[in-house]
């Protein structure tokens, strides 16, 4: 059944997870509005990308509630996570785009085949209609030339703008980043940095994983501090990274 509010893009409540004995996710609870960016940061093993995962289906959650796009991924019912079916669970997975941070682009594909597989394979476009979607999103990303290459010919910074006009193609109403731009050197990073600043003013809904700060706080609506696989603070993301108010997010912060 969805839910009702259409301003909430992403609501997560209360969400456990657990591999083994390690509880990662401790009752993790957000909620994400159209049009809103939101940045996570945090330390490594924080739960920042499992909190992803979870989200994108790639993990399954222990307890809790995950709506995205009005529909109802899961739901706790007498104790334990109950998952939609799995028809409803691709409609909601074509809601959302995912930009991991070592790019997983097809390396058999070129870059135009990367980008219009989907389309027209999943969401049954055209040949044509995906051709142009295809040429649309390179031109935004600089890479009109480098729609007949192949991945092993693109810098890591051009295959990560690949992998944000993959993410596009399908008109998603969020996209998730795990880190866009680690595996990048810091010249490589400012364009895949910028890309992701013109998708902000064009108010496209995006959680963010990253580790740039400085980034984070010119970028974001909002940022969410994760530590120890609990929300430790969140805020305005001017305000958070400039006037922390918790001793441990200060702490973090410090270190930038």
């Amino acid at each position: 059944m969805p839910d009702a509010n259409n301003d909430i893009v992403l609501d997560i409540k209360a969400i456990h997870k657990s591999f083994d004995d390690l509880e990662v996710l401790k009752g993790i609870s957000m909620q994400v509005n159209r049009g809103e960016v939101v940045a996570v940061i945090g330390p490594s093993g924080g739960g920042k990308s499992t909190l992803l995962r979870c989200a994108t289906t790639l993990e399954k959650v222990d307890l809790g509630k995950i709506v995205i796009g009005g529909d109802v991924l899961c739901d706790t019912v007498d104790g334990r996570c109950v998952y939609c079916d799995k028809k409803l669970e691709k409609e909601i997975r074509s809601k959302f785009g995912l930009v991991f941070q070592n790019f997983n682009l097809f390396p058999h594909f070129s870059v135009r085949r990367n980008i219009t597989e989907a389309l027209i394979h999943v969401h049954k476009k055209s040949k044509d209609e995906a051709d142009k979607i295809c040429k649309e999103l390179l031109t935004k990303m600089e890479l009109v030339e480098k729609a007949d290459a192949y991945p092993c010919n693109l810098s890591g910074g051009q295959q990560q703008r690949v992998s944000i006009a993959r993410a596009l193609a399908t008109n998603p109403e969020i996209i998730f980043f795990d880190e866009p731009t680690s595996a990048l050197d810091p010249e490589l990073t400012k364009g895949v940095l910028k890309v992701i600043k013109d998708l902000a003013r064009e108010k496209m809904t995006m959680v963010i994983v990253t580790h740039e700060m400085s980034f984070a706080r010119d970028v974001a609506d909002r940022i969410v501090f994760m530590d120890g696989g609990v929300i430790v603070e969140e805020g305005p993301a001017y305000e958070l990274v400039t006037n922390p108010k918790q001793e441990r997010t200060k702490a973090f912060l410090a270190g930038y």
